[in-house]
């Protein structure tokens, strides 16, 4: 990867503690390497899957509130980047986290993605698998995973 040419990095967010460590290191980052920074939320899909004959459902009034409480949540941490002198935009889209990653990644031609990595069971995480890991396995780009705390 070649630093020099980073004009975007991307910063996915769940707006947990891990994802606010990603960000003040993309900060970082953009500053060091005069890069811009996009902040990006994915929401679960709005529908949920039932076995016939009721197939699918929305449920527009919870995530219309979801939405909303997203948009300000974003508008907060551009504004946070924005007073460390950084560019900074934000997006959000629903779907799978580690899809969505990806694809915004691939769509906003991110020179860089840095996000958090939770420290979760080791159940969750065989039956699950970790964002980050297939972030890290699929993206168009180089990607910086921070951990939720420093080793002691």
């Amino acid at each position: 990867m070649n630093f020099a040419d980073l004009k975007l990095i991307l910063v996915p967010t769940d707006f947990s503690e891990s994802s606010e460590l990603a960000l003040r290191a993309a900060i970082r980052f953009a500053q060091a390497f005069h890069a811009a920074i996009e902040v990006f939320h994915v929401d679960v899909d709005p529908s949920i899957v039932l076995p016939p004959p009721l197939d699918t459902i929305t449920l527009p009034r919870l995530f219309e509130r979801v939405v909303a409480e997203t948009a300000t949540r974003l508008e907060g941490l551009v504004a946070e980047v924005r007073k460390a002198g950084v560019t900074c935009t934000s997006a959000e889209e629903f779907g799978r986290s580690h899809a969505a990653i990806v694809e915004r990644a691939r769509v906003a031609n991110a020179g860089l993605i840095v996000m958090g990595r939770h420290e979760g069971n080791a159940l969750g995480h065989a039956l699950l698998g970790s964002v980050a890991e297939k972030v890290v396995q699929h993206a168009p780009c180089a990607v910086l995973v921070v951990p939720s705390s420093s080793p002691a």
